[in-house]
C-alpha cells in the first residue's frame, strides 16, 4: 500500500510539474505581440506624413491586445482585438472598421516578425491577405499588408506604416 501512495505521490507531482511548463509556455506566447502596445502615430512608410493615430493596449489578464485607430486624414476608424488562441497555435486578429470592412486573419511569429494571413473567397475571385508588423531597433513597427488574387503569385502593398511612439510632454 505504501508502494502504491508513493507511486500515485509521484504521478501528481510530475503532472502538476509538467502543468506548470505547459502554461508557462503557454504564458510566453500571450507575450509575443508585446512590442506593439503604446501609443502611436502613424506615418506613411519611410515618409514624414502622419497618416493616423493607434492606441495599443493590453486587456483582459494581458491575455488580448486592443487596437483603436484612428486616421489624421480622413473620418476613416476602426478596431482590432488580437489575441493567441492556444487551441489553434496562432495569433487571430478580428478588424472591424467603419467603412464596413470585417477582417479575421490569423498567423505566428516567424523570425521576429507577426505575421497573420488569411484566405477571402468572393464572388469574383479569391483574396489573400498576408499583414506583416515588424519590431525595429528604433523602438518603432513596421506594419505592412499585402493582398493577392493569384495565389500567392504576386503581391500589392495595401498599407505601408511606420509606428512611431507619441511623445509624451
Amino acid at each position: 500500500m505504501k508502494t502504491l501512495h508513493t507511486v500515485l505521490v509521484l504521478i501528481f507531482v510530475g503532472f502538476g510539474c509538467s502543468q506548470t511548463i505547459a502554461q508557462e509556455s503557454i504564458d510566453h506566447k500571450y507575450k509575443e505581440f508585446n512590442f506593439w502596445i503604446g501609443e502611436w502615430n502613424v506615418y506613411k512608410h519611410n515618409t514624414d506624413s502622419i497618416v493616423g493615430r493607434s492606441k495599443i493596449e493590453s486587456i483582459i489578464d494581458n491575455k488580448v491586445i486592443k487596437e483603436t485607430y484612428h486616421s489624421t486624414t480622413s473620418k476613416y476608424h476602426g478596431t482590432s482585438l488580437n489575441k493567441y488562441n492556444p487551441r489553434i497555435d496562432q495569433w487571430e486578429q478580428f478588424w472591424v472598421d467603419n467603412s464596413g470592412l470585417t477582417l479575421h486573419i490569423a498567423g505566428n511569429l516567424e523570425e521576429g516578425e507577426m505575421i497573420l494571413q488569411n484566405e477571402v473567397i468572393t464572388k469574383k475571385e479569391v483574396l489573400l491577405n498576408k499583414i506583416k508588423w515588424q519590431k525595429n531597433s528604433n523602438h518603432t513597427v513596421r506594419q505592412t499588408w499585402y493582398q493577392s488574387t493569384d495565389k500567392g503569385k504576386n503581391w500589392v502593398i495595401v498599407f505601408d506604416g511606420d509606428y512611431k511612439p507619441v511623445k509624451k510632454n
